[in-house]
């Protein structure tokens, strides 16, 4: 299993994503030249006065984990809750569709969003806390042939960035 199935589980698409931001930033190393080159001795570093230059942890627009936040829209920037983003999102961007939500316990904690086509279940979206073990909404959406995202609220070091939930959420719609 590799570490982008760990991550990312049965989501091919947010898995494939990764793969090729992963491959397009540092390249596929089955086409990077070999160095046979001895390496030369290192002398020691000397101290400079000048500042190390910033790592870029960051993805590129679109892509939505790194250390730092990007500087874009996203669920911990945004000026309300982490439903309160996503609800905004799915309204503004998809108004093509009804999308109605459930609280799955009454408290915020797991909320299932349904989009409508019609009278026609079009896609289900989960936001859930990184803790949670619950596979039931995901294993009914599979035997329904119900396309199925999930988004994390809590995860450290994912932002949920608009572009990301847009693109996310777009690709899941059209399949």
């Amino acid at each position: 299993m590799s570490l982008f199935s760990k991550l990312f589980g049965n989501d091919k698409e947010a898995e494939k994503a990764a793969k090729d931001l992963f491959t397009s930033i540092f390249g596929n190393n089955e086409n990077q030249p070999q160095n046979t080159e001895k390496p030369k001795e290192e002398q020691p570093a000397q101290p400079s006065n000048e500042p190390a230059p910033a790592a870029h942890t960051s993805g590129p627009s679109g892509f939505s984990w790194g250390e730092t936040m990007p500087n874009e829209p996203n669920q911990y920037n945004y000026n309300g809750s982490y439903w309160a983003y996503f609800e905004e999102i799915f309204r503004t961007e998809f108004p093509e569709y009804r999308v109605e939500s459930k609280d799955a316990y009454g408290d915020r904690k797991r909320i299932v969003y349904t989009f409508y086509d019609g009278a026609r279940k079009a896609l289900v979206v989960e936001l859930m806390g990184r803790s949670c073990a619950a596979k039931k909404t995901r294993s009914d959406c599979r035997q329904q042939g119900i396309p199925y995202l999930r988004y994390y609220y809590d995860y450290d070091g994912w932002w949920n960035t608009r572009a990301y939930v847009i693109q996310r959420t777009r690709g899941a719609l059209s399949r």
